[in-house]
């Protein structure tokens, strides 16, 4: 499955590849250096490489991202070679997942049946962390599970092909769903709750947010991921999605 983990693996692994096949080059005084490919070969799959690279930026990071346009510039506009650009475009990828996996950018695109992994998995792992830290104030963690909520309720919208709100939030998603009857009126109960307490996190409204506010939060978040999960695999298997009522 899909996860933040495994496009970071990705991102560092193939930064990696970006720097074989190819030689270092001094030139005379005054003409600089470059990298370049051992061979024609060679040259083909570095090309290839980076092709697969800022594909991946494109997908993950945003088209319109400022790690796309560097990554574009890096190796599309590079002073000293093609295979030198390749190397930056690396090192750009780097960057990327460091910041990723510090939690300083998103990952977009994501697809749906990942998203719900990168929920359930690093979200609420990170939220597990948090409510071990003495010194983190309880509204951090109820923050981050309010965003595995979003993120979840979104991908099953998604992953449903259920008609998407024109105003996406925790409550337009939870609509969509409980519409298509796959969430019960105690489901929507809890997820008004849930996002009442993101909100109050979120805006700064922590005066009476405390850890055992906290630790609901990571149950109900818990329990609505796996009720999520029941609720697609009943709709793909074309059977009634458990207590609709």
């Amino acid at each position: 499955m899909l996860t933040i983990a495994a496009l970071v693996s990705w991102a560092r692994d193939h930064a990696t590849k970006l720097e074989v096949d190819m030689r270092f080059r001094q030139g005379d005084p005054g003409y600089g250096w470059w990298w370049e490919a051992t061979s024609p070969a060679a040259e083909s799959k570095i090309r290839a490489r980076a092709a697969a690279a800022l594909y991946f930026l494109d997908r993950f990071a945003g088209g319109d991202s400022q790690w796309m346009v560097r990554g574009h510039a890096a190796f599309e506009e590079n002073k000293h070679s093609m295979e030198t650009g390749a190397r930056e475009l690396g090192d750009v990828l780097r960057e990327w997942a460091d910041q990723v996996e510090a939690g300083i950018v998103p990952v977009r695109q994501v697809d749906a049946q990942g998203a719900r992994g990168v929920a359930s998995s690093d979200l609420m792992h990170q939220v597990q962390v948090l409510m071990g830290e003495r010194d983190i104030h309880p509204a951090a963690p109820i923050v981050i599970a309010g965003a595995a909520l979003e993120v979840a309720l979104r991908s099953a919208v998604e992953e449903l092909d259920l008609p998407r709100p024109p105003k996406p939030s925790i409550s337009s998603y939870t609509g969509s769903l409980r519409s298509a009857g796959l969430l019960s009126v105690q489901d929507v109960k809890d997820i008004d709750q849930m996002g009442g307490l993101r909100n109050a996190a979120a805006h700064g409204n922590v005066e009476d947010l405390d850890a055992e506010r906290a630790e609901l939060m990571e149950r109900q978040v818990n329990r609505l991921l796996r009720r999520l999960e029941e609720a697609i695999a009943s709709s793909r298997a074309g059977s009634e999605p458990p207590s609709s009522s």
